[in-house]
């Protein structure tokens, strides 16, 4: 017969084993649907096809588009691209491999930083929670750079907190110096904003907690002095081979970015990140309040606070994390939504504390009511989501969802009501793992039915591939309103060897075209999605055009130049 310890780790080896099937899931699935999900523009494109270029060129120094030095992200992240285009060859799954890993790694590490904070238990639930999260689960669908900066931040943050457990001071410093080799890599993934968030999470912790001492400063040290080293050596290289590099990225990306509205994604409202925090975190953020609440009955019940040995404490260390970091991106001018990325490891061990205190029995009262409250009404919403969502983006974009397709949606976004069968039995365990396996296949579901098509309306395949049938490039191309990296990485290669720089490009659909050149055999590439607009703004209506998939294709020779500069003017719109 199994005593108590017994059973808790047999427990726990499940909640390991659930742990590493999520995670293979969340790798093996996008891989397996990546054939019929082609690269979506802006940016998969675009890193993409500066990949693909390092590959053929040899260049594997200063990332390229069409020859011309792309500057705008540092190197890792291409680099970790072209490696696996050129084991994997051209493919989608190729692309995708590396973001799938790094969101893998990023779950990972959540688990451990939270495992050593607080925990097996509480390790194993915010992997869990960080894996099944809607932004985070999304996002690495389509990664970004941001997607290989989330494990380097919880790697230097963890390797902190292990340097002020350690008695001895040399491991300490050590500790340290391994802070500085993934403060490195974050570097070269996204230049200074994970020292950033690393420096102020744990600052603002030491000074919150009273703990601040020179030996952290001598640590601080240490880790930027290991991380100048090994992040700045790829920046020095480029610098030399363009002059004026450093300051452009450090200065004008960075700081500029920063302060003023001057740069890309300037502009946001200062709120634009609380809806993308509260939705993508869901369904766990809801349980934030929950925590909320036994904090304040902790308190007043002058209950001592959670500290370990030495005294640190590590839901101060959490919760700095959370709300300094959001802070800091909200007061930055420049805002967009995988910024916020590196925030939700720390969503996701806030409210695993919740659930391990739920299974351990020790929530305050109010604070079990809570939890209760928010099951019911999170599992009984659940089955609208999916088929909203679905709905929302049959709207917004150009997409046709069967009755077969809406009826899988209906029939996934029930089972969200099977984690109240286990609820009502008390089982806590089974409540999270069919919570946990509910909200990955809503989103698989959206992945396989939904996703196939909204990739088709933001991808250049199409047009690549009506080029590779013509082998004909015209002189100049221009894409109204849409970046060309997929156009790039789908070309022949035959095809692709002759582009020059500024042979294709985007136009903003609402500019004037410039007027034609006679005989010129440019091409103007409007998608059907911003075929209104240009019909809106532009006499197309007489025009030929070939069909390309998505695209028309319309001659800039049989355009006359006032079908380019004939606009409707606000009056007729009205």
């Amino acid at each position: 017969m199994l005593d108590g310890t017994e059973t808790r780790s047999s427990k726990f080896d499940k909640g390991v084993l659930g742990l590493i099937v999520l995670i293979a899931v969340g790798v093996l699935c996008p891989l397996l649907a990546a054939p019929s999900i082609p690269l979506v523009d802006p940016d998969e494109g675009l890193h993409a096809s500066i990949a693909q270029e390092m590959v053929e060129s040899g260049d594997w120094t200063v990332p390229r588009l069409l020859g011309e030095p792309f500057l705008d992200k540092p190197i890792l992240y291409f680099w970790a691209i072209a490696l696996s285009l050129k084991l994997f060859g051209m493919s989608e799954a190729a692309v995708r491999l590396p973001g799938l890993l790094f969101g893998a790694l990023g779950t990972a590490t959540t688990a451990a930083i939270a495992w050593r904070l607080f925990g097996r238990r509480t390790g194993l639930i915010a992997g869990l929670f960080y894996g099944s999260m809607i932004v985070p689960l999304a996002l690495v669908q389509l990664p970004a750079h941001d997607v290989a900066l989330v494990p380097w931040v919880n790697l230097a943050l963890l390797c902190f907190w292990q340097s002020d457990r350690c008695n001895l001071e040399r491991k300490s410093l050590g500790w340290a110096a391994l802070a500085g080799v993934a403060l490195g890599l974050a570097i070269m993934t996204k230049g200074l904003a994970g020292v950033a968030l690393v420096g102020l999470t744990y600052g603002s912790y030491l000074i919150v907690a009273r703990r601040l001492r020179f030996i952290h400063c001598l640590r601080a040290v240490i880790a930027l002095t290991v991380a100048a080293v090994v992040g700045g050596s790829w920046f020095l290289a480029l610098e030399h081979a363009n002059p004026g590099y450093l300051r452009y990225y450090f200065f004008e990306r960075h700081v500029l970015g920063f302060l003023t509205k001057s740069q890309p994604h300037g502009g946001a409202p200062w709120w634009y990140y609380a809806p993308i925090v509260i939705i993508g975190g869901l369904p766990w953020f809801a349980y934030m309040p929950a925590l909320v609440q036994d904090a304040v009955a902790r308190w007043r019940s002058k209950t001592p606070p959670v500290a370990d040995d030495r005294g640190n404490r590590p839901i101060v260390f959490a919760a700095c994390w959370f709300i300094g970091c959001t802070l800091f991106l909200t007061v930055s001018k420049s805002k967009l939504v995988t910024y916020i990325w590196p925030v939700f490891p720390a969503v996701a061990i806030l409210a695993a504390i919740v659930w391990a205190r739920q299974i351990e029995g020790v929530l305050t009262e109010k604070a079990r009511r809570m939890i209760a409250t928010i099951v019911w009404s999170t599992c009984l919403m659940g089955p609208l989501s999916l088929p909203a969502t679905i709905a929302v983006t049959q709207i917004a974009l150009p997409t046709r969802i069967s009755l077969l397709a809406w009826t899988v949606a209906v029939a996934v976004g029930l089972t969200s009501l099977l984690p109240l069968l286990a609820w009502r039995r008390g089982n806590m365990e089974w409540t999270l793992g069919l919570a946990t396996t509910t909200v990955c296949c809503q989103l698989a579901t959206v992945m396989f039915i939904v996703f196939p098509q909204v990739a088709l309306a933001l991808s250049g395949r199409d047009l690549a591939e009506y080029f590779n049938r013509t082998r004909e490039l015209p002189p100049r191309i221009e894409v109204a309103q849409e970046r060309v990296g997929s156009v790039i990485f789908y070309l022949a290669p035959d095809l692709r060897a002759q582009l020059q720089p500024g042979q294709v490009m985007n136009q903003d659909i609402d500019d004037p075209l410039p007027n034609p050149s006679r005989g010129a055999k440019e091409l103007v590439a409007i998608p059907e999605r911003h075929l209104h607009t240009a019909v809106q703004d532009y006499n197309l209506a007489p025009l030929a055009y070939e069909q390309a998939g998505r695209f028309r294709l319309y001659r800039r020779s049989d355009m006359e130049p006032q079908a380019l500069t004939c606009r409707v003017d606000d009056s007729q719109r009205r």
